[in-house]
């Protein structure tokens, strides 16, 4: 059918008049041609997803000022989308957003073409909260024995600890995994500092009695994803990111 229609626009002799399914067609076609194929030039405004943060986040207001600072860098701005995380995933599938702020290596395999930033965004580390004091952490394996709840979509940690695990709990926010683990039906929850840090200092009430326990479980690289329309950035992000990570403004958003 989409030659059909091609041919349609290129030939001048048919003289077979459209008929409305036909041209609806043709509208859904080049819509989808223009919506995955335009120059980013065409919107100065990117929207990226962001994970596992509240808008009014210490967290988030660090992500979005690095956001800011690569967005001046690279002459576009940048707007960073709090979403939960399938909503996240899905709304890259359909183009709603232009890309992901900060997913592990490997994100995202099911959505065609999707394009991952050479250059990391971040390392963090993955560490385990609890009320409890006497769990020994010495990488994902030493969790086997223990209940553990983590953010649902966070993907690296049900990938690491799936294959041996039987008591994972996903949780569709922090304070919900923070009271299970309060109340004594997971053991632990993991997250990232990062997340997690600014809830502690900020003394919230479900944080009450949560404490870190060390070392950390693993350090991961975590990485910007661009939708194919955005294929062109890719390098100059890249490029920015490394720059950036020397300058000062960079550090005081990692912190």
């Amino acid at each position: 059918m989409r030659n059909l229609l091609l041919m349609k626009i290129v030939s001048g002799n048919s003289t077979k008049q459209w008929t409305v399914q036909e041209k609806n067609k043709l509208l859904l076609f080049m819509f989808f041609l223009f919506s995955n194929c335009c120059s980013v030039a065409l919107s100065d405004n990117l929207k990226f997803g962001i994970v596992g943060l509240e808008k009014q986040s210490i967290g988030f207001r660090q992500s979005q000022f690095i956001a800011d600072e690569l967005g001046v860098r690279i002459g576009h701005e940048i707007t960073l989308v709090p979403l939960p995380a399938e909503r996240a995933l899905y709304y890259l599938s359909v183009g709603k957003i232009d890309g992901d702020w900060s997913r592990i290596d490997g994100f995202g395999k099911d959505i065609p073409g999707l394009i991952q930033v050479s250059e990391p965004i971040a390392v963090h580390p993955y560490i385990a909260y609890s009320v409890r004091q006497d769990i020994s952490i010495k990488g994902w394996e030493s969790l086997k024995s223990y209940k553990v709840a983590h953010l649902a979509g966070m993907v690296a940690i049900a990938n690491n600890l799936a294959p041996f695990h039987d008591d994972l709990f996903p949780m569709r926010d922090i304070e919900s995994a923070l009271n299970f683990v309060r109340v004594g039906r997971a053991d632990i929850f993991i997250t990232i500092p990062f997340i997690m840090d600014p809830l502690l200092e900020a003394g919230e009430a479900f944080t009450k009695d949560i404490r870190a326990l060390q070392p950390a479980i693993d350090f991961l690289n975590m990485y910007i994803y661009l939708l194919p329309k955005h294929v062109d950035l890719e390098a100059v992000i890249a490029s920015e990111l490394k720059a950036m990570k020397s300058d000062v403004t960079y550090g005081w958003g990692q912190k």
